[in-house]
Parts: structure tokens; C-alpha cells; sequence
């Protein structure tokens, strides 16, 4: 569900006002720290990853990005101490499974180099068009072992995006988008999806060769295939020991000032199974089998409503909120920052209706790159094709990372058993 802005897109629209703004940065400390409301980060532990909003990574022809969170993950030829830790691994709660790019560099300088055992069909390696929203990443699909923090899981199967033994790309992958496969183009070195599936694709894809998802390439002419579960791209957090039936993003807030030049939060792995991950939330929304809630907004209701870090902004339709002040996105641009509320219902009945801003983008986005970090910012989700049935234009609202800012966000794994409960759903 990535819908992520790179900066580099509007810098011709800011140029002429310049770059300034003021901001602080906002992080956590010791074993745990108070940012506002009551709210509680865990900082240290072996299910924690420290979790940062900068600009990202550093590359040549890299564009800088705003409210993107990233952890550091490392990546070892299965069963072997051959490993390369990337940092810059961006954090997706609305999709499945780790991804790493081919070009991406490690903490220590060096290139992508592991070499990861290759999955393969009837002896043909398993190759896979990924689409997000902003664009599509195509590369082989391979088996690592996987370390985050203290946790670990074996063999999972991962991506390597932009792997150039497989430059030739399908008309009917490359045809859904804009190509990302490259850390410049990415604006990450990795994606680290912890959206409530473990698998990216699921029962589709086992049955039906024509998913849209997996390839088989003999040749350089690849074609189409079904793919067993176990074989699917795999959130590797569902695969640790324990510690493996959600995990909890927190964020701090950002203060009255809603922007920040970093911030520093936490992943945690687990909901309920070690003293640091406690279920903590008084609002838990039941998600239905595809991992929506329902959200009513402006008197409309929008049953395909999602909350998702890798959104860097509040996507929704309101023909009321003007969004044409920059030439490349429906970015929002109200004169004055607008308050807004929202009401949110789970499957289980539980109501909650949330509070959030909407302030003028192009005013924001002039305070980059003092800041990277934007609790306001929204855009218009345009027609939603890809979630609505029937090409409807409207259905859903996206939470992205603004609304992260300040609270603790569970995420509980489908069929996985908490102590709120048994997954799909939210809590916040």
C-alpha cells in the first residue's frame, strides 16, 4: 500500500519560496519515555528495533523523503554466518514481507552480495512483479535467514528487487506503473511489510497462475505461475520463535509545532508476550479478512479503510479541501490548517472517532529539508481502483503516518492468538 512522496518531486515547485522552517527533533530514551498523553516507547529489549524518520537513505541520484520509517535489518545466507545488515529498511504496515534492493548498500559500505539460495518451480527460478500504489519492483524471489534486533527467523522467503539477472520485465508488470528498482527510486533500501497477513499474496496465488504476482523464467520469457503458500514472499516477524503474533509501532508525538527534524520510535515485536508489549490500547478494531476497517468520514461511510506507515500522508476524497497547490500530487492546501474528525468501527462493533490536521502542503513541505518528519499533511486518494469494488472512486481512508505520531498502534497477525484477542485487527 506504499504511497510514497519523494521529495524530489516537489523541490522545483519550493525552490522558488526556499527552504527554511524550524522544528526539533523528537525521540525516546532509556527503557521507556513519556511523549505525551501517557504514552509509553519501549526503547530497549530483544524484541525492539529502533525505528527512524530521516531523509533517508544515501545514494547517488537518491531523492530525500518526508515520514518514512525505517529499522535496521540483517540478512544471512541461510545457515551460514554470511550476513549484511542494511539500515534504511523501510517500515510498511500495510504490506506483507521483507524486500531488499540489489543495489542497496550495507552499514559497512558494500553492495548487495549475498548468495541467497534462489526459489525455483519445476527447476525455474520464481520471479515477482510487486505493486504498490506509487509503482511496481520486480526481482527474484530467494530464501534468507533473517535477524531484527534479538529475533530471528530461517529460510524466509524474501525479494531482491532490481536483481539485474532478471532486467527483462513482463509488459503486464511493467504496464501497472511506475518502475522502482533502484534505492533512488525507492527511496529505501528494503521494505519490511507487517501488515496483518503473513503471506503477500495468499490462497490467490496458490490457485490461480494469472495473480498478477508470481513469474516463472526459464528463459528470459517468463510467464505466469501459481505458488505454494510456504513458498510466497513472508513476513519474517510471523516466523520468530515467539514474539510473533503482531507487533507495535510507536511513535512519539511530534508537539504543538507537528514537525520534526527526526524522530526516533520503536518496533516491537509481540503483543502480549513479553513485559515490554503488554496490551495497553483502550480501542481494538477488528479488521475483516482482508484487513479493513470501516471508517465514516464527512457523513461517508468507507468499509476498505486501512492503517498503513507506509503512507506518508492522510489519503482521502474531500472535493471541499483544495489540492492543486503543487504540480505533482493532489496534495491538500487548505488556506488555514483545518480540523477534522473521523469515526472508525471494527468488526466487533468498537467505535472510535479520531482527531486529526490537515495543513497546507506546499507551506510544509517549504520547511524541508530542516525537517522530515509532518504530522498534517494529507492528499486526495483519487479513484481507488485498486481497493474499491467496481473501479468506485471512493471507499476507503488511509491512515498513513501522520496518524502514527503520538500513539501506539498494534497490529495483530491474522489467526494469531493475543491477549486482546485473536487477530486481524488494529489498536490504538
Amino acid at each position: 500500500m506504499r504511497k510514497t512522496l519523494i521529495i524530489g518531486l516537489v523541490l522545483v515547485v519550493l525552490a522558488v519560496a526556499g527552504c527554511g522552517g524550524g522544528g526539533s527533533s523528537a525521540s525516546s530514551s532509556g527503557g521507556g519515555a513519556s511523549s505525551g498523553g501517557g504514552q509509553t516507547i519501549v526503547s530497549s529489549g530483544p524484541n525492539v528495533v529502533t525505528m527512524t524518520v530521516d531523509q533517508g537513505p544515501t545514494c547517488s541520484g537518491c531523492n530525500a523523503a518526508v515520514d518514512i520509517p525505517y529499522i535496521t535489518v540483517t540478512l544471512c545466507v541461510s545457515g551460514t554466518t554470511q550476513c549484511q545488515t542494511f539500515d534504511h529498511i523501510e517500515v510498511d504496515s500495510g504490506s506483507y514481507g521483507l524486500r531488499v534492493l540489489a543495489d542497496a548498500k550495507d552499514t559497512s559500505g558494500n553492495t548487495f552480495s549475498l548468495a541467497l539460495a534462489q526459489e525455483t518451480v519445476n527447476g525455474s527460478p520464481v520471479v515477482e512483479c510487486t505493486q504498490f500504489v506509487d509503482g511496481y519492483s520486480w526481482g527474484p524471489i530467494k530464501t534468507a535467514d533473517v535477524d531484527i534486533s534479538s529475533e530471528s527467523a530461517q529460510a524466509v522467503p524474501v525479494q531482491v528487487i532490481g536483481d539485474p539477472s532478471y532486467a527483462t520485465v513482463p509488459s503486464a508488470c511493467s504496464g501497472t506503473g511506475t518502475q522502482e528498482d533502484t534505492v533512488a527510486t525507492f527511496g529505501a533500501n528494503g521494505i519490511l511489510g507487517v501488515g496483518p497477513f503473513a503471506q503477500d499474496c495468499g490462497a490467490n496465488c496458490v490457485q490461480t497462475a494469472s495473480n498478477g504476482d508470481y513469474y516463472v523464467c526459464p528463459t528470459s520469457t517468463c510467464q505466469p505461475t501459481t505458488l505454494a503458500l510456504a513458498d510466497q514472499v513472508t513476513d519474517p516477524v510471523t516466523d520468530f520463535q515467539s514474539d510473533n503474533n503482531g507487533v507495535i509501532v510507536e511513535m512519539p508525538s511530534l508537539g504543538a509545532s507537528g514537525t520534526a527534524v527526526t524522530v526516533t520510535g520503536s518496533l516491537v515485536f509481540g503483543i502480549g508476550t513479553e513485559g515490554n508489549n503488554t496490551m495497553s490500547a483502550p480501542t481494538v478494531l477488528t479488521a475483516d479478512n482482508y484487513g479493513y476497517i470501516r471508517t465514516t468520514y464527512n457523513g461517508q461511510s468507507l468499509p476498505y479503510s486501512f492503517f498503513d506507515t507506509g503512507s506518508n500522508a492522510y489519503y482521502f476524497n474531500d472535493s471541499t479541501i483544495p489540492d492543486t497547490c503543487l504540480s505533482q500530487g493532489n496534495w491538500f492546501c487548505p488556506t488555514n490548517t483545518l480540523q477534522l474528525s473521523a469515526s472508525n468501527l471494527g468488526q466487533n462493533g468498537v467505535q472510535s472517532t479520531v482527531s486529526f490536521s490537515i495543513a497546507n502542503a506546499k507551506t510544509v513541505f517549504n520547511q524541508y529539508p530542516a525537517n522530515t518528519a509532518f504530522n498534517d499533511i494529507g492528499a486526495s486518494a483519487g479513484n481507488e481502483s485498486a481497493f474499491c469494488p467496481n473501479g468506485a472512486s471512493n471507499c476507503s481512508f488511509d491512515f498513513g503516518l501522520p496518524f502514527f505520531f503520538g500513539r501506539n498502534v498494534y497490529v495483530a497477525f491474522y489467526g494469531a492468538l493475543t491477549s486482546a484477542g485473536t487477530g486481524p485487527y488494529f489498536a490504538y
